[in-house]
């Protein structure tokens, strides 16, 4: 469970594994954790670190220290933001608008990755980079990083940003939006990271990315963002649809009725001609309408 060969201190590691089951209700709000003795046979690694660990946990206000009794979860803190989806931009929309901002940053004519320069369509890899903090009640939830193709992003301002969410703006200039795809998942947080939104080194984030579209199909923005877990939650409410014979299941394999083969992996090469024609189907993806 717990590995010394890896980079993350031993102290680390273990405090994710007792914040994971606080999460999962495995320790209960008002439950006693184990004795550091305990915890320490457990996790095979000294009080000392055990120690550490749990005093992590009291920093986060997870846990709460008592004098002679031992150590007890906390009730949860009622400023974690959770994110509730049905699948439409207006939900994403009036999302953005309960955060605040800080440390705003635009850069217009700035150069934007290749990869993310060609999901924009963009002839040459220039445009507006907008990277801004996100908070509620003062602390720190996320580490946005938004790229835009440059005759969409020219009227971005770090002024308008702290008034209204940057969606609003594009709106706001004539832009209708239409759709978006999105994806999610684990990471480590790196030094930028960490540093704005207030995490260690190498700590557990939720990454999302996510490529907007408007009426016309046309990409409008890019969008990546690291999320602290202790702050953040993401839960989409998922509808089962029925065909026209009002079967629901008929068409259950595929939700969204679209299927796009994922591309091959930077730095690695593809498979062989004869694994190919070995392989019955390509690698597919299957994405789910609400996750939009």
């Amino acid at each position: 469970m717990i590995d010394s060969a890896q980079a993350l201190p031993l102290y680390h590691q273990v405090a994710g594994v007792l914040r994971q089951r606080i999460e999962d209700g495995i320790y209960p709000v008002g439950g006693k954790l184990l004795s550091e003795d305990e915890l320490a046979t457990e996790f095979e690694v000294s009080r000392a670190t055990i120690r550490q660990a749990v005093g992590e946990l009291v920093i986060e206000g997870l846990v709460v220290r008592r004098q002679g009794r031992g150590t007890y979860v906390e009730a949860r803190d009622p400023g974690v933001l959770q994110q509730r989806f049905r699948g439409s931009l207006g939900d994403l929309i009036n999302e953005s608008q309960r955060a605040k901002t800080r440390n705003v940053d635009v850069a217009h004519d700035a150069p934007i990755p290749v990869h993310i320069a060609e999901a924009l369509q963009l002839d040459s890899p220039l445009g507006t980079i907008v990277k801004r903090t996100r908070i509620m009640d003062g602390q720190p939830f996320a580490l946005t990083i938004t790229y835009l193709p440059p005759d969409l992003g020219k009227t971005i301002t770090p002024a308008g940003l702290r008034r209204r969410a940057l969606m609003e703006l594009l709106m706001d200039s004539g832009i209708s939006l239409s759709s978006a795809s999105q994806s999610i998942r684990a990471q480590l947080a790196d030094v930028d990271v960490g540093s704005q939104i207030d995490v260690e080194l190498g700590a557990a984030v939720l990454f999302v990315e996510r490529i907007v579209h408007d009426t016309t199909g046309r990409p409008v923005e890019y969008v990546r963002s690291w999320y602290r877990g202790d702050r953040y939650e993401y839960a989409v409410t998922l509808d089962l649809a029925v065909d026209a014979d009002g079967n629901p299941y008929r068409k259950l394999a595929l939700p969204s009725g679209r299927v796009r083969a994922l591309p091959p992996r930077r730095g690695r090469r593809g498979p062989s001609r004869s694994a190919a024609r070995r392989s019955p189907r390509p690698a597919a993806r299957r994405r789910c309408a609400a996750s939009s």
